[in-house]
């Protein structure tokens, strides 16, 4: 066994000044035997989202004591325009600060893409192997990405980030993105096929969501091959090869904790030798854990402005009926109106919310997982 660690210092773009802006990317694999198998793990592309960075400091470590079945790809820092977007104390981090885009939302993927690959290689595809399917398509959807960035009227600031990061976790048969919410427990977002398997990650709860494409890191990652299967049954031909892709939240924005990074390492190391990609692991007693479906994780939104004061905290279980939070309104201070209880409407967990205690209507106040 040789492990071996190289970083590569790729450019995203310049400043106005014409300086290149850049991100280091860590590789990790055993150099005496080759790697059919390809991992990607990126972290921060919302900048105030630091916890996955602290994980891909603990995962570089600790993958080098382990047996490797796979080439490892790792970007602790995805996103470097977002870390200079501060406003006071705050990094701003989530949103294009000139454009407004947030910066999750501009992966590519259109399902034309698999329409015509199947449609230009018919008459060849019943007999490639699995393999040779699967590198011809990576390859197609490589090209895609390059005609996306190179095309003639350009592409915006967001979408240049999230292709340029897309045209690195392309080769994946695995991709993690690693995030966190505003005030929030750890939790992680699987495609419905992959629900059970998620909970080797051993993280409370899991958000099942439908296979479809909206613009994610994950979606854009494991919605194509679903596309292709689906196209490729309609023809009579049977195509069991999935890229897994996970959305990963771990925790609170704006902080690092670097001995909880050790425990979230942990769980990811447990999923990659539960799945074949690691050997050597000791392995993690997993916790009780939740499964909820996308329909059933509902958003509170406030009916009321003013202070909030958050009495449910992120992870809690709540009643239904229950007073979750209470919102304090200035111009009440003089009579009984003053404060306004705000009630859950169902059971469940609370899984985030806000961060601020100063909302308006219609502010996201609470999101939380209903108990089925």
């Amino acid at each position: 066994m040789s492990i071996t660690v190289e970083k590569q210092l790729v450019t995203l773009n310049q400043d106005i000044a014409g300086q290149e802006i850049g991100i280091p990317v860590y590789r990790i694999a055993d150099s005496s035997k080759p790697a059919s198998t390809q991992v990607y793990i990126q972290s921060a592309v919302h900048a105030a989202e630091m916890q996955g960075s602290a994980v891909i400091f603990k995962l570089i470590k600790q993958l080098q004591a382990l047996e490797l079945n796979a080439e490892f790809v790792l970007v602790p820092n995805c996103n470097p325009f977002g870390r200079t977007q501060r406003a006071g104390e705050y990094l701003q981090g989530r949103f294009d600060a000139t454009t407004g885009n947030n910066w999750n939302r501009f992966y590519h993927y259109d399902q034309a893409d698999a329409e015509s690959f199947v449609e230009d290689n018919l008459d060849e595809i019943a007999h490639w192997s699995e393999a040779e399917l699967v590198s011809r398509f990576k390859a197609h959807l490589k090209r895609k990405l390059t005609e996306k960035v190179d095309r003639e009227w350009g592409v915006n600031t967001a979408q240049f980030l999230n292709t340029t990061l897309q045209q690195l976790a392309v080769n994946a048969d695995l991709v993690l993105d690693l995030h966190t919410g505003p005030s929030s427990t750890r939790h992680i977002y699987a495609p419905e096929f992959l629900a059970e398997q998620a909970q080797y990650f051993n993280i409370e709860n899991i958000i099942s969501i439908p296979v479809s494409f909206a613009g994610a890191l994950d979606e854009a990652s494991f919605t194509p091959w679903v596309d292709l299967a689906e196209l490729l049954s309609q023809k009579g031909i049977e195509f069991s090869y999935r890229v897994k892709a996970f959305t990963v939240e771990l925790g609170s924005q704006e902080n690092i904790c670097l001995t909880q990074a050790k425990q979230d390492s942990l769980g990811v190391l447990n999923y990659l030798q539960q799945v074949g990609l690691v050997d050597g692991f000791a392995g993690v007693e997993l916790t009780e854990i939740t499964t909820t479906l996308l329909k059933d994780y509902k958003t509170l939104f406030s009916k009321h402005a003013g202070m909030v004061e958050y009495l449910a905290k992120a992870g809690d279980k709540v009643n239904k009926g229950q007073v979750i939070a209470r919102v304090l309104n200035s111009l009440e201070f003089d009579n009984d109106s003053a404060i306004t209880e705000v009630i859950a409407p169902a059971t469940g967990t609370v899984i985030l919310h806000y961060p601020s205690a100063a909302v308006q209507v219609g502010t996201q106040l609470y999101k939380i997982a209903i108990d089925s």
